[in-house]
């Protein structure tokens, strides 16, 4: 379904959004590479048995002969992942003309990638999460829906693709889970930046939480707020109870000054009152009335 053209510069604009984002973290890549070399060179120095100082030190030559090529290929996986539809798991594609419910094969070093990276991005979306959901809700306003499970957007997203790029780069896993605590702390930084980087563009565009609520509530004439439903605020509950408390307020006034003696009888004679035992007088409430304030039971709570 082709948008509509009223929705082109919106998504347009989400576009940008997700430009900007990829920049601002390729231009961070450096600040990673800092942060992983200077914990290897800081963990070489470390004394320990004579099989860990060997493990640190061949962790340090071999991530020094191989960085450059991690730096590298992470900062292009991130720019191709702006193409729309573009699959993040690498090794496991579906034959061309394969039907959709072929079964995906994946590799061991498939499955590792994603356990690492998942574990990875556990741990920066607690520090990133409000930005995040805020970047999501307005790129969603945009849109018109959410993002794709492998939208460049996600942290998961991102963690997996550093992850792969990681091992396709000729570096070890097991040197990634030794560095990986400074990593993805400083990884959660760079996240956070840009989120806000990317919020604050948008309020820029006027594209803020206050436009997305009006966007989605419409309001009456009479300035009553309505749901989706179409129904006026008066109805439902809160309609219900408006007519209650009404009702009650009325018997609690009769009841208090509007009730007239019950009729004597004529003085001649033993008559009894024209009203029937079963019809009160105009002054006196219903029997409805009299049994609520017997029990207790008003309109007003009946209602709730």
């Amino acid at each position: 379904m082709q948008p509509t053209p009223s929705s082109l510069p919106q998504r347009r604009l989400a576009r940008q959004a997700r430009q900007r984002f990829v920049e601002g973290l390729c231009a961070g890549l450096g600040d990673l590479d800092k942060t992983v070399l200077d914990f290897v060179t800081t963990l070489m120095t470390q004394t320990g048995t004579a099989r860990e100082m060997q493990s640190r030190r061949d962790a340090w030559m071999t991530y020094q002969q191989h960085n450059a090529a991690w730096i590298d290929r992470a900062g292009k996986a991130w720019r191709e992942a702006l193409a729309p539809h573009v699959s993040t798991t690498r090794g496991s594609h579906v034959p061309a003309g394969a039907g959709g419910s072929q079964f995906e094969l994946l590799s061991d070093d498939v499955v590792e990638n994603k356990i690492v990276a998942s574990r990875m991005a556990l741990t920066v979306s607690e520090q990133v999460s409000n930005q995040f959901d805020t970047l999501r809700q307005r790129t969603q306003s945009l849109e018109g829906q959410d993002l794709d499970n492998s939208d460049i957007l996600r942290p998961d997203t991102v963690c997996l693709l550093l992850v792969e790029q990681w091992v396709e780069a000729g570096l070890p896993r097991g040197d990634l889970l030794t560095v990986v605590d400074p990593l993805q702390r400083e990884l959660a930084n760079l996240l956070q930046k840009q989120y806000q980087a990317v919020n604050v563009f948008y309020v820029e565009q006027g594209v803020t939480p206050q436009t997305d609520l009006k966007s989605r509530v419409r309001r009456t004439s009479g300035g009553s707020v309505t749901g989706g439903s179409g129904h006026s605020g008066e109805s439902g509950a809160g309609g219900l109870a408006s007519q209650a408390l009404a009702q009650t307020r009325e018997a609690m006034a009769a009841a208090r000054g509007g009730m007239v003696p019950q009729q004597q009888p004529p003085r001649g004679g033993g008559g009894h009152p024209q009203q029937h035992r079963g019809h009160p007088p105009g002054g006196y409430p219903q029997r409805g009335m009299q049994t609520a304030f017997a029990t207790g039971m008003t309109p007003l709570s009946r209602a709730r």
